[in-house]
This record gives C-alpha cells, structure tokens and sequence, in this order.
C-alpha cells in the first residue's frame, strides 16, 4: 500500500479551489504518486488545486492562436463593406529554402509570389553568419553583402493598400539608406527608410514624385529594436504606423507603385536594407476594423523567434 505525505502549504491562498462540505469551507486536492527507485515504493501527495492567473492564460491563448493572414477581410466604412485581399504574406517561419544558411528562395504563403536570390553571394542568411536554424530564425540582410531578393513576377499596387513590416534594422554605422522595396528596371521607385539625412521614411514613384517623413534628428532612429511598420494609403492620404502607434498621417500620390525587389532599390549596387526582416505582407486595400488584430498576431508569431 502507498505512503501518503502531506504537501507543503502554498503561500498562493487566494488562487486555491475550495468546496464546500457540510457547510465548511474546504480546499480541493488532487492526489499525484511516483515511484522510488530505491525502494520501489509508491509515493501519493496529495496537492492543492490553483485557478492559473487570467493574465497567464491570456498569454497562453494568445500564443497559440496566431491569426491566418492567408484570407480575406471585410472592412466596412460609411455602411459601405469591401473585401481586402493579401497580395503576399511573407514569414520567417515559413516556406523559406536554404542552402547551406543562404536563403534561396522564400515562398510567399499566400497565392503564388516567390522571392528568389540566384546568385549564392548575394543571397541573405538564416540569422548572422547563417548560424540561424530554418523555421526559427528570420531572415538576416547584409548591406555589406549587397543581400537582396527577387520576385518572381512584380507586384503593382493601385489605390488603397497595406503593408506590414517587422523588421530589426542595424546601423552600418548609421541607420540610413535602408531600401525595403525597389524596382529593377526603375531607381526612382522604392520604399526605404532614411533616405537622405533628416529624413525618414520615403516611398517615391517617380524623380520627381514623392512622399518623403522628416526624421526627428539627423538620421532615422526606430523606436524600438524590433519593430512592426504599417503602411497605408487610402487616396491621398499616407498613414505610418510604428509599433501599432501612429507617427505620420499626411498627403501622398494616388500613383500606382510597382516594386520586384525587396532589400535593393533599382540596380544602385552602393546601399542595401542592413538588419533581419522577420514579416513582410502587403493588402490591396486600406485595413481598418481588422487593423490592430492583425498587428497584435504579427507580433505574436515573432515569439517563435530564436535570435537573429
């Protein structure tokens, strides 16, 4: 027959179950036994029932449901609802093929868009160094590398759109000139960050259009290491967002922008992004009602993250 012992008293009280039994207040226990290798002997405790903290489980929840960005929103504005499709959804977890730590290919996870690097030297890495592990490790850029990838088929965004960025920039020596998105055959068409000096973000369609965000000080300085961008323009209208907190709202172009390149602006061999991109999606459409859903589950699918 098992040895029974009784459990030290928790200090938690006020998380405990109780019942109540012939009108006595009374702790809920469960019994757990082991072996002893030793003696051979079973061992039961008997162990008190705790209520797991909202907060945890909130956490737990919300790490395991990451919203499918693969799939259709309805935004509804002035009773009026349209559908958002994605155009691509690019993760770090995700449909990414290497070659010895160089990325060659990265599949986008909706439709059929495919980022490519033909040439090994200039192919970036699972992590620095490609020391990162597949499906945990997001996607590491070397400016002095000239690291940059390739669509298969560009992508032309006309009107209303969204993108989303999470990304570590890392100065090399400053954070300036890093170009997120080019177009091969076109220097004037890119989105980059840190253009020129006192100057932030820029997305400009052609020499002499346009938008360009001043930078608090001479360069650009995130505000966080990690950092989730959100881009949207609806009409004219130019919305930035860092972190789900917005930092810009002001007048754009309603020109189409057309990019194949991500990392690389046109074929300028000088300045390359420099830092790791962990999320890269873009919308045909201006999101809303759905806006902060969908930046909540990109910050949570980073938690799969394993150094950079």
């Amino acid at each position: 027959m098992g040895k029974i012992y009784s459990k030290e008293e928790n200090k938690l009280l006020s998380n405990k179950v109780y019942c109540t039994i012939d009108g006595v207040k009374t702790p809920v226990v469960y019994r757990y036994s082991e072996n002893s290798y030793s003696s051979g002997e079973e061992y039961s405790y008997l162990n008190d029932l705790y209520i797991t903290n909202k907060k945890r489980i909130s956490s737990q929840r919300g790490s395991k449901s990451k919203l499918n960005l693969s799939k259709r929103f309805l935004e509804t504005e002035n009773e009026v609802t349209t559908t958002v499709l994605p155009v691509c959804v690019f993760d770090f977890f995700a449909k990414v093929y290497d070659v010895s730590g160089n990325v060659e290919r990265w599949k986008s996870s909706y439709s059929s868009p495919t980022l490519s690097q033909s040439t090994s030297a200039n192919r970036p890495s699972l992590g620095i160094n490609g020391s990162g592990v597949n499906g945990f490790t997001p996607i590491y850029f070397n400016n002095d590398e000239s690291d940059f990838m390739s669509l298969d088929s560009a992508i032309t965004l006309s009107g209303y759109f969204t993108m989303f960025f999470y990304i570590e920039p890392i100065p090399n020596p400053v954070i300036k000139y890093q170009r997120l998105l080019g177009k091969s055959d076109d220097n004037n068409m890119f989105l980059s960050i840190g253009e020129s000096s006192g100057k932030s973000y820029k997305l400009s369609f052609d020499g002499s259009t346009s938008t360009e965000v001043n930078a608090n000080g001479t360069y650009w300085s995130p505000s966080s290491k990690k950092l989730l961008i959100t881009i949207q323009r609806k009409g004219t209208t130019l919305t930035i967002r860092e972190n789900k907190t917005e930092i810009v709202n002001g007048s754009s172009y309603s020109n189409d922008f057309t990019f194949d390149q991500v990392g690389k602006l046109g074929n300028n061999t000088d300045f390359f992004f420099n830092g790791s991109i962990y999320h890269f999606s873009v919308f045909n459409g201006h999101i809303s009602n759905n806006l902060e859903v969908i930046e909540n589950s990109i910050i949570n699918s980073i938690n799969k993250a394993k150094g950079i």
